[in-house]
C-alpha cells in the first residue's frame, strides 16, 4: 500500500507559503503598519522669538520639529531670561487596540514606540 504524505511536492510548497504569510501577518503591529515613525510638533510663544529646545532639537518660535514617536521629551522655552517647560504628553493611538486580535502586534508596537501619539501636537508658551 502506498503512503500518502502531505510533506511532499506541491503540498509542501503550499504549507510553507501559508506559514510564511501567517508569520508575516502576526509579526506586524497595526501601528507599525499604519503609523509613521515620527510626528511633527509645533511650538509657539507670545511674543514670538523664544528660544526653544525639544529634546536635542533647538530653534526659535514659531518652531516645528519632527521627532520619533514614543520617547519622553521636555520642551524648554526661554525668552528674555524667563524659562518655562512642558512635558510632551503621550497618548495611545486608537488603532493600537486592533492588536488585541493579533496579540504579537501589542508587543511590536510597544517595542517600537509607534503605539504612542503626542497629543496635543501644538504647545504654546506665554511670556507676557
Amino acid at each position: 500500500m502506498k503512503k500518502l504524505s502531505i510533506w511532499k511536492g506541491r503540498n509542501m510548497k503550499k504549507i510553507i507559503s501559508v506559514v510564511v504569510v501567517v508569520v508575516v501577518l502576526l509579526s506586524q503591529g497595526c501601528c507599525s503598519v499604519f503609523c509613521s515613525d515620527t510626528q511633527t510638533i509645533s511650538v509657539g510663544s507670545e511674543p514670538p522669538g523664544a528660544k526653544v529646545q525639544v529634546g536635542p532639537h533647538e530653534g526659535k518660535t514659531p518652531y516645528q520639529v519632527t521627532i520619533p514617536r514614543g520617547k519622553e521629551y521636555l520642551i524648554t522655552a526661554n525668552y528674555l531670561g524667563k524659562t518655562k517647560t512642558q512635558h510632551l504628553t503621550k497618548s495611545i493611538e486608537g488603532i493600537y487596540w486592533i492588536n488585541i486580535l493579533l496579540w504579537p502586534g501589542l508587543i511590536i508596537d510597544l517595542a517600537t514606540g509607534k503605539m504612542f501619539n503626542y497629543e496635543p501636537n501644538v504647545y504654546n508658551f506665554s511670556f507676557e
